[in-house]
């Protein structure tokens, strides 16, 4: 299991759940958080992101990393989509989904054979970058939004 990495990803998720923890309930559906996207928009985005991991994880796993082809070239339009899927969920659809994307996550990483970290994907990326950059370093990315927005810091304590 590769420790150090699952312990960032907990720590970063749960600084993203303490920073929605002060988000007020009126304003989840609220554009502007980050350009025009609400704070549920954010939750079903980094859910998706986490899917997304899970995909590349399952695949390294099965021996076939190398069918995992991801560009950066197709963020924009990835996030895109995961906007729509956004707009047309609701708040608490959108927590359940994260959760469930998360955990799945969570558990891939868990389980992961640490000789599997330096494995090169498709794409180039080695599973241990899929992991930083789908989970820690995004959380990280779309915590300093929530906190930006809603007028908290990370020395703040959450509601």
């Amino acid at each position: 299991m590769p420790e150090p990495l699952l312990g960032r990803l907990d720590t970063s998720r749960q600084d993203f759940l303490d920073a929605l923890g002060a988000v007020d309930a009126d304003l989840v559906t609220v554009p502007g958080v980050m350009e025009d996207w609400s704070v549920r928009d954010i939750v079903v985005h980094v859910a998706a992101w986490c899917e997304h991991a899970v995909s590349a994880l399952d695949l390294a796993v099965a021996g076939r990393g190398d069918g995992f082809a991801y560009s950066t070239a197709e963020t924009d339009a990835m996030n895109v989509h995961f906007l729509e899927e956004a707009r047309r969920t609701s708040p608490s659809a959108a927590l359940e989904r994260e959760d469930v994307a998360f955990s799945a996550f969570r558990e891939r990483v868990a389980a992961l054979d640490p000789s599997l970290l330096g494995l090169r994907l498709g794409n180039g990326d080695t599973v241990e970058d899929v992991i930083r950059y789908d989970g820690a370093d995004h959380y990280a990315e779309h915590t300093a939004h929530l906190r930006a927005w809603f007028g908290g810091d990370e020395d703040d304590d959450p509601l």
